[in-house]
């Protein structure tokens, strides 16, 4: 297929843990900088163990979450070309698609939602994926795109399923 047409689907990890963190960093670091701005001593030390102390938290909250999210569950890279889905490099027709859905998944990391999507193929296998954030009517992305599809539409669901762990999807 034409690499133009191609649209990936699934985030990666570094994308999925940017936009889980990346308003907390935000929240941390812009008051701290604005507060060193408007201070009379502006201590550039201090400053800096606030940002270090920062980046080295939310970077052992994506190491754990990270090394939690591959011990659970294999997560599927998923690329939508045409009118095929390819899954974990191998190609799928709409034909050999059973179901896709979103699944608000609790308590997997610490007491979050993790939003995944789920294809089930019509050999009876499952693939997940990690979704795109959700928009203000907390409304999957990727279901959305295939509702719009033409071959695929049949078979996205609207309803999302809500799942309590990781052992609820096996």
């Amino acid at each position: 297929m034409n690499a133009k047409n191609a649209n990936k689907l699934s985030p990666t990890y570094f994308t999925f843990f940017c936009t889980r963190f990346g308003p907390i960093v935000l929240l941390v670091i812009v008051p701290t900088l604005f507060i060193y701005m408007l201070s009379e001593d502006r201590d550039l030390v201090l400053l800096l163990c606030v940002v270090i102390t920062c980046v080295i938290a939310v970077s052992f909250l994506w190491l754990s979450e990270y090394f939690r999210l591959r011990k659970n569950i294999h997560l599927s890279k998923v690329i939508l070309e045409g009118d095929t889905l390819q899954i974990d490099d191998i190609t799928y027709h709409a034909e050999q698609i059973g179901l896709v859905s979103s699944i608000g998944l609790r308590n997997a990391l610490d007491k979050y939602y993790v939003y995944l999507v789920e294809i089930k193929t019509t050999d009876g296998r499952n693939f997940y994926f990690l979704d795109k954030p959700m928009n203000w009517k907390f409304e999957s992305p990727t279901i959305r795109l295939l509702k719009k599809h033409h071959l695929l539409s049949s078979k996205a669901s609207d309803k999302q399923i809500e799942k309590d762990g990781f052992a609820s999807l096996y």
